[in-house]
């Protein structure tokens, strides 16, 4: 791996741990900083994501296989997801100080991904690992259905998919969740086409962290939620879903390679 990348993969693991900082745990401030109202919960997503981010570059930098490195791109996509989000709302929102930084944080940090990491993968050589065992693509077959028509219907259609979500939100933040489902499914779409299991710990960490902070965040709003839903049991399942198998995965991928490294 290059120095340019390991410095970007560095540099993008220690802002995104900050914003994470910012954000989760001080969902106020954080919110003070965004181009649109965001409700605290709403402000600490937005902080898992970024932990969530942090700790996925940091996984990459400890990786064996540089195919992994390709996660690295799909985040990048992801922020011009968000980035998007702000662009469709501008016309309420106006082209504001906060709204020009927001694009130009999100957008930059897009670019500068994709132009350091892309040039790596291309003809990158697989290393060796242990296939893909068959839970874990079942696992992310089961995210995959799920996050993308989710993802889709809140992105898209924001307003109609508002009363399917657990707690009312304006329309704009409909989106700017969706946009991390959405992220997500292309995710896991690249990982059901990887053969070896290597590439995939940084997309375990990074599922893995933020679901876990996401269902913590939840947990301490409960009173938004309404347990009487449907939705509200399906969201707190999925999440306990992917946070959990994204943990035992990781682990399990992790106790193989240092067994691996040992012989």
């Amino acid at each position: 791996m290059s120095r340019r990348v390991v410095a970007v993969l560095w540099g993008h693991t220690l802002v995104m741990g900050i914003a994470g900082f910012v954000f989760f745990l001080f969902p106020r401030e954080g919110a003070a900083l965004w181009p649109w109202t965001l409700p605290p919960l709403a402000a600490r997503f937005m902080g898992s994501l970024f932990f969530g981010g942090a700790a996925c570059s940091l996984a990459c930098l400890r990786s064996g296989d540089q195919r992994g490195l390709f996660i690295m791109v799909l985040l990048a996509a992801g922020d011009a997801l968000i980035a998007l989000s702000g662009l469709l709302g501008i016309a309420n929102i106006g082209l504001t100080p906060k709204m020009i930084w927001f694009l130009a944080f999100f957008l930059g940090v897009a670019l500068l991904l994709a132009l350091a990491v892309l040039p790596v993968i291309q003809g990158a050589a697989a290393a060796n690992g242990t296939r893909v065992m068959r839970a874990l693509r079942g696992f992310f077959l089961i995210h995959l259905l799920v996050v993308l028509p989710v993802g889709v219907s809140m992105y898209v259609l924001p307003s109609w998919a508002q009363p399917l979500w657990p707690w009312q939100m304006a329309p704009i933040n409909i989106r700017l969740i969706g946009s991390f489902f959405f992220g997500a499914a292309f995710i896991s779409m690249w990982a059901l086409r990887q053969h070896s299991s290597e590439p995939l710990r940084p997309v375990l960490a990074l599922y893995a962290l933020f679901q876990s902070l996401v269902t913590i965040a939840s947990v301490t709003h409960f009173n938004l939620f309404d347990p009487a839903r449907t939705t509200t049991c399906a969201f707190f399942g999925l999440y306990v879903f992917v946070a959990g198998g994204s943990g035992f995965f990781w682990v399990r991928l992790s106790i193989a390679r240092a067994s691996a490294q040992g012989r």
